[in-house]
Order: C-alpha cells, then sequence, then structure tokens
C-alpha cells in the first residue's frame, strides 16, 4: 500500500513524512555495517510504459517515459538540528530572481528542535495545504488533481511546529507566494494594478491521529496578498480511515482568490482573435475533491482506485471572463501494484487513468480533451547511502 506516515514529531510538510525511514543503504550493504545518519541519500525513480487509445495528431499512441528521478539527502546534525535536500533530476528547471532558486528543487531546509514538542524549519518547504494527495512524495502519485498539478507548494519561508498532545499536531507558517515577478506567476499584469511589497503566504495547520493511528485528519488554511489589495484564500481538510489491510482518504481542497495563481483557467483562455490568452485573470475559484482507497489483499499485493472531482469558475466578471463555471472534470484511476521485495521501496504497477471533461459552450476558452491512458512501469525508492 501507498506509505503515509503522520510523523507528528517531525513536520507538517507534505513530503516529509519519508525523511527518516528505516531502510539499509546500498553502501552499508556493500559494507555489511551500519552507518551514521548523519548523511542519508535516496534516489526515488518512477518510468514506465505507456499507451494512449485516444491519440490523436502529433499525440504519441505508445511511448516510454521516465516521470520522475529525485535525489533525497537529509539527515541529523545533531539530536536537534536536522536538514533536507530534495531535487527533481529531470524536470526542466528554471531559476527566478525572486527566491534565487531553481524550481527543481523542493526542499533545502535546516529543522531545529528548540523543546520536546515544538520545532523550527527555515528554508524551501512544503506549502501547509491539507489533505493527502499532497501529502504523498510526487513519485507516488500517477496523476494528480488540477488544485494539486497546478499549484507551486514549494517555497520558501520559516514554519513554526507544535505538539500539544503525542496526537496532535498544530504549525504556524510564513513562506512567499510565488516564485519570481508577479508577470511570471499570474501573466501580463493591467495598467493600474500594483504589485504587492509583501508577497507572503500565512498558514495555519492541525494534524490529528486518532484510535492507535486508524483514523487520521490533516487540515490547513492559508491566506496571502497576491497584488497589491488583492488576495487568496486556501482551505483544505482531508480525512484518512485504516482497516486492517483497507484504507481509504476523502479530501477537499478550495481556493477562492483575486489573481488566478494556479493559472487552470489562464492555460484554456481564448483571445477575441483566437489566439492564447496571455493576460492574468481576476476573480476565480477553484474546487476538488479527491479520495483514493488501498485495499493489500495479499502481502505483496495491492489494488488501488482514485477518482476526483474538478471544477473551476470565474465568480465576477472580468475582461472577456464573464461569471461562470470555465472547467468541470472527473479523473478516475485504477490499478494494481506488485511489491517483490521485504520492504516496500520498490513495486511494479499496473494502471489506468481516465479524465473526462464536461464541455462548456459560449466562453472563451479552449475545452481540454478527454484522455485515457494505460501505463506499465515501477516506483522505486533507492538508499544509496
Amino acid at each position: 500500500m501507498l506509505a503515509l506516515s503522520l510523523l507528528f514529531s517531525n513536520s507538517l510538510s507534505a513530503s516529509e513524512t519519508a525523511d527518516t525511514p528505516e531502510h539499509r543503504s546500498l553502501v552499508e550493504y556493500i559494507a555489511k555495517k551500519d552507518l551514521p545518519e548523519m548523511v542519508n541519500i535516496d534516489l526515488h525513480m518512477r518510468s514506465s510504459f505507456n499507451v494512449n487509445p485516444n491519440a490523436e495528431g502529433d499525440d504519441n499512441a505508445a511511448y516510454f517515459r521516465f516521470d520522475h528521478l529525485m535525489i533525497d539527502i537529509h539527515g541529523h546534525i545533531t539530536d536537534k538540528l536536522s536538514y533536507k535536500y530534495l531535487q527533481r533530476l529531470n524536470k526542466s528547471g528554471q531559476t527566478f530572481r525572486f527566491e534565487k532558486l531553481s524550481n527543481t528543487i523542493d526542499y533545502a531546509y535546516l529543522k531545529y528542535r528548540f523543546h520536546p514538542k515544538a520545532s523550527i524549519t527555515a528554508g524551501r518547504q512544503a506549502l501547509f495545504f491539507g489533505g493527502f494527495e499532497y501529502d504523498e512524495y510526487p513519485v507516488n502519485i500517477y496523476d494528480y488533481s488540477t488544485i494539486g498539478g497546478h499549484i507551486d507548494c514549494f517555497l520558501t519561508g520559516a514554519s513554526v511546529m507544535f505538539n500539544p498532545t503525542p496526537t496532535q499536531e498544530i504549525g504556524v507558517q510564513v513562506v512567499n507566494n510565488r516564485h519570481g515577478s508577479s508577470t511570471e506567476a499570474y501573466g501580463a499584469v493591467p495598467p493600474g494594478m500594483q504589485s504587492t511589497r509583501v508577497p507572503l503566504y500565512y498558514s495555519f495547520a492541525w494534524n490529528g491521529n486518532f484510535r492507535n493511528d486508524n483514523i487520521r485528519l490533516r487540515y490547513a488554511v492559508t491566506a496571502g496578498e497576491q497584488m497589491k489589495g488583492k488576495w487568496i484564500l486556501m482551505i483544505g481538510g482531508g480525512q484518512r480511515f485504516y482497516f486492517d489491510k483497507f484504507d481509504i482518504y476523502l479530501d477537499a481542497i478550495y481556493h477562492r482568490a483575486a489573481v488566478d495563481h494556479l493559472g487552470a483557467i489562464r492555460s484554456i483562455g481564448i483571445m477575441p482573435d483566437g489566439t492564447a490568452w496571455n493576460g492574468l485573470i481576476r476573480n476565480v475559484e477553484y474546487l476538488s475533491v479527491i479520495s483514493e482507497a488501498n485495499y493489500r489483499f495479499l502481502p505483496k499485493w495491492n489494488i488501488r482506485a482514485k477518482v476526483f472531482y474538478d471544477r473551476a469558475s470565474v465568480y465576477k466578471d472580468y475582461a472577456i471572463f464573464t461569471k461562470g463555471n470555465y472547467l468541470s472534470g472527473w479523473g478516475c484511476q485504477g490499478g494494481i501494484e506488485f511489491y517483490p521485495m521485504k520492504d516496500d521501496n520498490l513495486h511494479l504497477f499496473l494502471n489506468a487513468t481516465g479524465k473526462l471533461y464536461k464541455e462548456i459552450n459560449g466562453k472563451p476558452l479552449q475545452n481540454p480533451d478527454d484522455s485515457f491512458r494505460l501505463s506499465l512501469g515501477f516506483i522505486y525508492r533507492l538508499p544509496v547511502l
């Protein structure tokens, strides 16, 4: 089953649930002895053969693809000070003037536990988001919902985590709300609209873990000024339930923004002359509802199913975009996974993904095409050191 663990003593960050896994590295295996945990290096890989029976035009009907190749370096310098660095090696990177850090780097931070129940993290980290789709390493997500797939969730800043009880965690966070300039983040800025001088997100999150880890809850709320006087509000929550060999989660994520920060509507907008829309879009709302179920029916076999609903709309007229719904779609996934080794570091998968979009007429946009993909491949987390 896809690994997920709320380590309350560590962090609220999405993919940090694999910070300090129990494993014997390749170097330790060769040397036949355990090594200090000051430096741990993991290599995350996902590769697959894909079949797209609905391919048209220049789309490929069958192809091999290497979706993910990530290097993860983490460890404890002292019993109170730890660090993490994670970079996607096969992502086309860009270094923005604002953060001066490549967007291929998801994590680059130091964490200091200044109290048995509290810690502070500084550097690039995951935005407090809420829910469980976002809680997984990207390598384990075959397809994201619209919000999960579009948001810039790895940003530079600081956060403080506090454990009021062994089963609960509270966190506050302040991070940048964009990597680069306003134009790079939102599109061409119209005359009269000014960039904010404090482009930050302010987040609060709460995690709960009850009934011997069988019930897990993740909630977060975030606000930030995008442009001068223009704000965004994001609310996310997820519930996950474990029943012996079976688990299921349900997420609901809502965004209301004065400026389209995700870009899902902006990417399908069409100018009156038929060319792609190149300006920013105002007054948008996004909603994603996601559920995934896993059933580990045998020690080495797991079947999974995932469904999500996405909606994107404009709640107030702006330019050529009138009030109304601009994107409505369903995503469905199903597959089987095989874990051939004693641990869960390696698994083979066969997964089918379909996306269906409601046809929305009379709007200045290009409706996304329905799609279907069948994938056969592997996911491997190789402990190198």
